[in-house]
């Protein structure tokens, strides 16, 4: 059992409004060991992935007579695959000098330990991500476990060891843990790929996910916290019950908004797209929908998996029920954190919460 999130696709559907106004690129999407260019200095490839989410965007920017690598794919023979491929048609010989990751995710680090390996690469992220993932796997995965089965239970879900559906061994899409070589933080500058890159931090998707910005040429390397069609989950985690992750996102979605309206906008998942304010605002009125559904249906007390249908087109079922709980935990806590609910355990430690 793992806490390990990720974005929550078809299997676990929800009601964000459909993305219009978006332009996107004009271009096809690499193939496999292939790149697409999108600008001088920065080029675009696309690894798969063995799970529903089948890609991971990264983006090769030229850095001096090496390359910086935006996030890696996991830990998979498929991606390994793909990076021989890219290493032999794209590279030209010349190594990755650096690995900046957004996030602790696995697709989006999962291969850095090899690919370090193989090219000498210095690895780029957050300190807090590289203390967090490292944390997630020294840690005893039956403790793990128990912690999630209490978290939940909490919220009512019956969850007796043996009954909590997972989905593979996240340790293994790490691949283990590299070296950190540095961590940058908000506001600071990296100079690759032809340009000059502002570290953005934005969290609710994750702690110390990191965003690079090219305001000079209108370009925003957006990790998971901006997606085209899909909404980033925005979670409480059992190791931190009382987090408040939904203000977080939406104020990262306030300051990404002072970016310019034509930014090109490269996500880790689908294409590249211009529209960022409209999707931007598409994305905080799909969450403030939620806020107001989830008002008038806890007139009456709720636990988190009483709001499920509420918030989801089609509940969730499997391993993605897990991460639907944690995204009705955090639009819960955000209501009470604001007044507006109050929440009330009960004697078999069942919390339910409240409008006010």
């Amino acid at each position: 059992m793992t806490e390990r999130g990720g974005v929550i696709t078809t299997e676990g559907e929800r009601l964000p409004p459909h993305p219009h106004e978006l332009r996107f690129l004009a271009v096809d999407p690499p193939e496999i060991g292939a790149a697409q260019l999108i600008t001088e200095g920065v080029q675009w490839l696309r690894i798969p992935l063995p799970m529903e989410l089948n890609h991971i965007n990264v983006w090769l920017l030229e850095d001096g007579d090496g390359w910086m690598l935006v996030d890696t794919g996991m830990a998979e023979d498929v991606c390994r695959e793909a990076w021989l491929a890219l290493e032999e048609r794209v590279l030209g010989g010349r190594r990755l000098s650096r690995v900046f990751v957004t996030h602790d995710h696995p697709d989006h680090m999962g291969l850095s330990p090899w690919l370090v390996e193989r090219h000498g690469a210095a690895v780029w992220m957050s300190e807090y991500a590289h203390r967090s993932a490292s944390e997630f796997l020294r840690a005893d995965p039956e403790a793990i476990a128990g912690r999630v089965r209490a978290f939940l239970h909490s919220h009512g879900v019956d969850a007796q060891p043996g009954t909590l559906p997972g989905r593979g061994n996240h340790r293994k899409w790490f691949g283990g843990m590299p070296p950190l070589a540095a961590s940058p933080v908000d506001g600071d500058v990296i100079e690759a790929g032809g340009g000059r890159w502002t570290v953005v931090e934005t969290s609710g998707h994750c702690r110390g996910h990191l965003c690079l910005h090219d305001a000079a040429r209108g370009l925003l390397i957006s990790g998971d916290q901006v997606l085209p069609s899909i909404s980033p989950n925005v979670s409480v985690l059992s190791s931190a019950p009382e987090a408040n992750p939904l203000h977080d996102f939406l104020a990262s979605l306030q300051r990404l908004g002072e970016c310019d309206a034509e930014t090109l906008v490269l996500p880790s998942h689908g294409r590249p797209f211009r529209g960022l304010h409209r999707r931007l605002a598409d994305l905080s009125a799909h969450h403030q929908q939620q806020l107001a559904e989830l008002r008038e249906f806890c007139v009456e007390p709720r636990t988190a998996l009483d709001v499920l249908p509420t918030m989801f087109r089609r509940v969730p079922r499997g391993f993605h029920r897990l991460l639907a709980i944690g995204e009705a935990v955090a639009h819960l806590n955000y209501l009470c954190s604001r007044g507006e609910m109050e929440w009330r355990r009960d004697g078999a430690g069942i919390v339910r919460f409240l409008t006010v």
